[in-house]
């Protein structure tokens, strides 16, 4: 049943307000390597950070995109038609792929309720306010999943060479 953009608004709102202090159970499941929703990373050599890795940008990607199409839609040269290809092409298009591998079940709930009450959109400014109200959900899922990330693999694996590193390396692999 299609709703009215009001009420999808209201109901974003309502779910952002939510999930401000309680993190999604889609996106803890990442943080203790439990991917129920798809054989994506299960094998791949017993890790799953690769598969994290991938979500991550997802979501990260989403929060971009978004801003831009909320952008094209202050843009007076653009249509709501218009802007309807441009969020099918870059938001629409991805939605199933990601919900699938990155388990991103919320976003794809969304992202489609969003697609289907477009058409109860009548101005530009009711399109911008409910972009809006998207966008903040998608931004708070976001950064619940940054939140959770494993930052501290970087340090310890990935850790930057200085220049005297460099010259140490170059003298040890000198033969004596």
């Amino acid at each position: 049943m299609v709703k009215t953009w009001q009420a999808l608004k209201k109901e974003l709102e309502e779910e952002t307000d939510k999930i401000f202090l309680t993190c999604p159970d889609e996106i803890k499941r990442f943080h203790y390597g439990i991917i129920t929703h798809s054989d994506a990373g299960k094998y791949s050599l017993e890790q799953y950070f690769g598969h994290w890795v991938h979500a991550y940008s997802g979501y990260y990607g989403y929060v971009g995109t978004i801003g831009n199409i909320i952008r094209l839609a202050m843009d007076t040269s653009f249509d709501l038609a218009q802007i309807k290809k441009v969020f099918d092409a870059m938001i629409m298009s991805s939605t199933g792929v990601f919900a699938e591998y990155g388990g991103q079940k919320l976003q794809e709930k969304y992202s489609k309720k969003l697609f289907e009450v477009w058409d109860t959109v009548q101005k530009r400014e009711e399109l911008i306010d409910l972009l809006n109200a998207y966008q903040a959900f998608m931004s708070r899922l976001y950064w619940w999943f940054h939140w959770y990330f494993p930052w501290g693999v970087g340090p310890a694996i990935c850790h930057r060479l200085s220049p005297e590193d460099i010259k140490e390396i170059v003298r040890l692999s000198q033969r004596s």
